[in-house]
């Protein structure tokens, strides 16, 4: 599957985030980057994933390969992690039947968000106008990527986000 989406930094969490649907997600990492082998638990759903940059430099579309798990593969996969990572994704609806994907990290990250929007093409991620309450555009900072995000504190990432200021 072609995944097509662009990752921001949030200048101000929506009210209410609480009236949204949300699940936990807990993923770890296999292998290193630049494309991870991936394991992750979303809700009572798990899966393994592989995600391919279609060009080089280009974080906004990759092909997603995902296989299911059963909950028992999971766990004897996740004593392989190298790292690994807790968020809480909240699904909010947005302008033209677009979902916001916003992830709010727990534990070392505790403190950072992000919102991701997945588009059906190119044309129609080129058009978007984002919500008021998006920041920065992340897509193609290394930084944003979950793989790298896995294993670090949000006092790892600051100075990233200084940068962006």
């Amino acid at each position: 599957m072609i995944e097509i989406e662009k990752t921001f930094l949030i200048k101000k969490i929506p009210q209410k985030l609480s009236s949204y649907k949300s699940v936990t997600i807990r993923q770890g990492y296999i292998s290193s980057t630049p494309s991870p082998l991936r394991i992750r638990q979303k809700g009572d759903k798990y899966e393994l994933t592989k995600k391919i940059p279609l060009k080089d430099g280009d974080f906004s579309s990759v092909n997603e390969i995902n296989i299911p798990l059963t909950k028992e593969e999971f766990n004897k996969l996740w004593t392989l992690i190298e790292k690994s990572l807790e968020k809480i994704r909240y699904l909010v609806p947005i302008k033209n039947n677009l979902v916001a994907e916003l992830d709010v990290y727990q534990k070392d990250l505790n403190g950072f968000s992000v919102v991701e929007v997945e588009f059906v093409s190119k044309k129609q991620m080129n058009a978007f106008i984002p919500p008021e309450w998006f920041g920065a555009d992340i897509t193609q900072k290394d930084f944003s990527a979950n793989s790298f995000l896995a294993g670090k504190s949000f006092s790892d990432i600051e100075k990233y986000l200084r940068k962006l200021n």
